[in-house]
């Protein structure tokens, strides 16, 4: 039986330097690698749809449509969040 992968959305401000989330996505892909065919993994403009749709107007991460975490989170919050997702 094939699982659903857990849906992990990062959220950045696409307009300005490289420079400025490059730690964030450093952090994440250290984290999702360990979970490696079981996440998805998404990266979105702050100013995008749906962003807005979670009231979200500065750098963070989304884990399945409900679980945000501040541009400043711990790893084991998103290996938590991750493994709390798994199906």
């Amino acid at each position: 039986m094939k699982k659903n992968k857990v849906k992990v959305e990062v959220f950045v401000p696409l307009g300005s330097c490289v420079c400025d989330f490059v730690p964030l996505m450093e952090k994440v892909g250290r984290v999702t690698s360990k979970f490696k065919d079981l996440v998805e993994i998404q990266t979105k403009s702050t100013t995008s749809p749906e962003a807005t749709k979670y009231g979200i107007s500065d750098t963070c991460v989304i884990v399945e449509g409900k679980i945000k975490l501040s541009a400043n989170f711990e790893e084991k919050e998103l290996e938590g969040a991750i493994s709390k997702n798994l199906r």
